[in-house]
């Protein structure tokens, strides 16, 4: 049972209990015979006082019936949520591959109607797409002529981005080491679904070709999208046979090509949703218990009746 402003009972078949208080009063209330001495004669005792009012100590029933209608409530268990944690583990893994490769400096794509480099569109869109997937965990390994680790597989999103901006580029494209790196990497965690999205600009030029290590990925589980970018445009009977396009089939991935940044945002959108699925969440949420309240004041009442009956107003046995 939840009541407006996020508390709730954990018991609220206790409520019930509140039922029985306009019997528990009436019974407290009920009239019952005024104490009496039989004599023969009450003429006597006409000059001792007025006749006493037949209810004077009715009032003595309210801290009774407040105290029992609070000690039904902390009976409840009323509750509040201190706040809630989602949890994480139903996402994916997700290791950007990204050439960092001098060629990347080649300002040959356009953004927002300016020219900029290679670089610069797939920093914007690698951030559009990284933002939109606040549950999976996502690395960044870049490569040049030899791989190196970004960022591991992690949920602040932001770090890896800052960490990604602040990458400088160098020679060489060395597409078959940076495949295998990045399986290295998330073969660590084997209970999640694993992919890599591999964005180059060029050919390899040292190492194995990614063709040669996907094996690798495949073992692992992982699937491959790997992406082709520059203003040159692979024809449809080169791309079949194109090792990038060979490696994203084999793990059950795709190939694609793209030659501005339009088209490399229709790639990675259609990645996200060809990796989206349906998350169940868990939530822990921490409560904060509010049962002491009413049975504290509830204590409370009682003691107040007990000193206002038999402190302030004292009986003659």
């Amino acid at each position: 049972m939840t009541l407006p402003g996020q508390v709730e009972f954990l018991n609220p078949w206790v409520l019930l209990g509140l039922l029985a208080l306009p019997w528990l009063a009436w019974r407290l209330g009920k009239h019952a015979p005024v104490p009496s001495v039989r004599v023969p004669s009450i003429a006597p005792l006409a000059a001792l006082g007025q006749r006493p009012r037949r209810h004077a100590g009715r009032w003595r029933a309210v801290p009774i019936l407040a105290a029992v209608g609070l000690m039904v409530v902390a009976l409840a268990r009323p509750r509040a949520p201190r706040g809630d944690t989602p949890d994480p583990s139903k996402g994916i893994d997700i290791m950007l591959c990204l050439d960092f490769s001098r060629s990347m400096a080649e300002e040959d794509f356009r953004l927002q109607g300016k020219r900029v480099s290679r670089r610069k569109a797939l920093e914007t869109v690698t951030s559009q797409f990284v933002e939109g997937r606040p549950n999976d965990r996502i690395g960044i390994v870049c490569f040049a002529r030899s791989p190196f680790l970004v960022s591991p597989l992690t949920l602040d999103h932001k770090w890896a981005l800052n960490a990604l901006r602040e990458t400088d580029l160098a020679t060489g494209t060395g597409i078959g080491w940076a495949l295998m790196a990045s399986a290295n990497f998330l073969r660590k965690d084997s209970d999640r679904s694993k992919v890599i999205i591999l964005v180059t600009d060029g050919e390899n030029s040292t190492g194995p070709r990614a063709s040669d290590v996907v094996q690798l990925a495949v073992q692992g589980g992982i699937k491959v999208y790997a992406v082709l970018i520059g203003p040159e445009v692979v024809t449809p009977s080169a791309a079949a046979g194109h090792d990038l396009n060979r490696t994203a089939r084999v793990t059950g991935g795709q190939f694609f090509q793209a030659t501005d940044s339009r088209a490399l945002q229709g790639i990675y959108g259609l990645i996200d949703q060809l990796e989206k699925r349906e998350l169940i969440q868990k939530r822990y949420v921490a409560w904060r218990e509010l049962y002491p309240w009413p049975a504290g004041a509830a204590a409370l009442l009682v003691v107040a009746g007990v000193l206002a009956s038999e402190v302030l107003r004292r009986r003659i046995p």
